[in-house]
């Protein structure tokens, strides 16, 4: 009985031990507390742009908090043989600490939702990028998701009106057929491939690396009537398209713009670029010809020349009218015995640009 009462009692008093540490642990524990990180919860990029996402100065300030990026909450799609979507976020989702920043390059991943044609994988509608911040005596925690939308991005044609939703061109019928550039920042072009749907066009062109190329016998083959091509060209990485861009190229047959007439039905030129008047008389010339008559736009003196040196019309006694062409010569007292030659620039109505002379000469009436 005596020895059942001693271990009775040593066990109280274990017992007791263990309460007593068991509640100074619980007096020890750190109070864990929760942050907001201020950054925006949606984002949207368009293929090729970068943005920073500025980390929280409160959390900048502590140099004992860690930050870092989770991926977790996409499905980790087999994007090439050689990686994995989580590599390509890694890469496209950094953290700057020393500048402050969380840096995305869209360049380095792929537009949402689309489809390796070459796997057939189908890429998340948004990718989610989870902010981490902890600190290191796991007294801080606190974490934001980010949805990051990366929509298709667009090329330049170069030499075209890329303000345009369709940038298109006029070319002239020639036997060296027609080439375009298609231009993208470099680093968008790292592993991609350019494309092109030609459609109808596909017998007279063809897409070498980023240069589409018009055979001369694109168009007309008598090369007099328009015809337009519809292009659609797409640039693509690991199968999925990234950038994309329709254009078309109208080829139109050669303009003639010259003072004098055109018989199109023989294809003969008369010039009349020189004609001789009376010192100090008005002169009205006739139109220019501009044909096809259909491309008529607008016309413009851009030089004038008296005896092979520039001419100083301040008094604007020599003029063009802008709509049809036709040069006049106001009377006047002004002007004096000589060649004055006027440089004329037509604009088609294709936004083609082509220039023609005509020389007034200038002497007294013999009386």
């Amino acid at each position: 009985m005596g020895i059942i009462k001693y271990y009775t009692k040593l066990s109280v008093v274990a017992a007791g031990l263990l309460l007593t540490i068991s509640s100074c642990k619980k007096d020890e524990q750190k109070e864990v507390r929760e942050v907001n990180i201020d950054i925006p919860s949606a984002l949207t990029l368009t293929y090729g742009e970068e943005k920073d996402l500025a980390i929280p100065a409160d959390l900048l300030s502590q140099s004992n908090v860690d930050l870092r990026l989770d991926f977790s909450e996409n499905e980790n799609v087999q994007v090439n043989a050689d990686s994995k979507l989580y590599d390509k976020l890694a890469k496209a989702f950094t953290v700057d600490r020393k500048q402050g920043k969380i840096h995305v390059n869209s360049g380095l991943i792929y537009p949402n939702s689309a489809v390796s044609s070459t796997t057939g994988k189908k890429l998340p509608d948004s990718y989610k990028v989870t902010v981490i911040a902890s600190s290191s005596d796991q007294t801080l925690t606190g974490k934001k998701t980010v949805a990051v939308t990366v929509t298709l991005g667009k090329f330049n044609i170069k030499g075209l009106d890329n303000k345009n939703d369709i940038p298109f061109a006029y070319v002239l019928y020639s036997d060296a057929g027609a080439t375009f550039e298609l231009e993208a920042p470099s680093s968008s072009l790292d592993g991609a491939t350019w494309n092109l749907d030609a459609k109808t066009a596909a017998s007279v062109v063809s897409l070498n690396g980023n240069k589409v190329q018009f055979k001369a016998t694109a168009g007309d083959p008598n090369k007099k009537a328009e015809q337009a091509y519809d292009l659609a060209s797409t640039l693509k990485k690991d199968g999925f398209e990234v950038a994309s861009r329709q254009f078309r190229v109208v080829f139109i047959p050669q303009i003639k713009f010259f003072y004098g007439t055109y018989y199109p039905e023989y294809d003969l030129t008369l010039l009349l670029n020189q004609v001789y008047i009376a010192l100090s008389n008005a002169y009205v010339s006739s139109a220019p010809t501009l044909y096809p008559d259909k491309y008529k736009s607008s016309f413009v003196v851009t030089a004038i020349e008296k005896d092979g040196k520039a001419f100083d019309n301040k008094d604007g006694i020599l003029a063009v009218d802008e709509k049809t062409g036709v040069i006049t010569v106001e009377k006047n007292t002004t002007l004096t015995e000589g060649s004055y030659k006027l440089t004329v620039k037509a604009v088609t109505t294709t936004g083609l640009e082509f220039t023609s002379t005509m020389t007034l000469n200038m002497a007294k009436l013999e009386e």
